[in-house]
């Protein structure tokens, strides 16, 4: 996959962090506590005084690092979505190249959903943030990045196997990031616990993989 998108889109959020090890320290722990309360409670209700709640600090300390909630989440996007698409790229490399390697990233999405929140926090706080003038722009770039990766292993898939090559890679990659994504977001819905959650998308997985195969002619 290109290496040109290993990282997610540098913006700078909020007021840098202070010249000291506490302040750093600071930063990180209020990140930490946004983290948690966008997966409980999703972007749209989470509010400052949450983000104070939850970490512990006074509320001079959350609006001295940042001053909004859009760029509490602009900093948390940044922090964690760059590493976990990283996290997914370094699974995927250990497959050979090729149709396998595009069948093995359905199993290493819900292998890392069920490991690790992030995966959770990262696809709710994109969701909620698309409509929100000031962060759709991050939101949309993030979700530019999964499907040219994507559409990186449909291509390779076809040309290793001289497959579905009839099939326009970034439009089958935009239909299995939006099948997936719709699926965390029904699931999420439907779930009274994380562990429900899990179990109804790995279901809704081999689903997906089932689907995936009969498209590039291995069902």
């Amino acid at each position: 996959m290109r290496a040109s998108r290993n990282s997610a889109p540098t913006r700078r959020v909020g007021r840098p962090p202070g010249p000291t090890a506490h302040g750093a320290a600071s930063r990180d722990r209020i990140l930490e506590a946004t983290a948690t309360v966008f997966a409980r409670l999703g972007y749209d209700r989470t509010r400052m005084a949450d983000v104070v709640t939850e970490s512990g600090l006074t509320k001079g300390s959350v609006h001295f690092h940042f001053e909004s909630k859009e760029a509490l989440a602009i900093a948390v996007l940044s922090a964690k979505h760059a590493p976990w698409l990283d996290m997914v790229r370094t699974r995927l490399a250990a497959t050979p190249r090729g149709a396998d390697r595009l069948e093995a990233l359905l199993p290493t999405m819900l292998d890392l959903h069920r490991d690790d929140l992030d995966a959770w926090v990262i696809a709710r706080l994109i969701h909620g943030m698309t409509d929100v003038p000031e962060t759709r722009p991050l939101a949309a770039q993030l979700t530019r990045i999964w499907i040219d990766d994507v559409a990186d292993l449909v291509r390779d898939a076809q040309q290793a196997a001289d497959r579905a090559a009839g099939i326009d890679p970034a439009q089958l990659a935009t239909v299995l990031v939006g099948a997936f994504d719709g699926l965390k977001n029904t699931v999420g819905i439907l779930s009274a616990t994380a562990e429900e959650a899990n179990a109804q998308l790995a279901a809704g997985g081999e689903v997906l993989l089932t689907m995936l195969r009969s498209v590039t002619g291995r069902g």
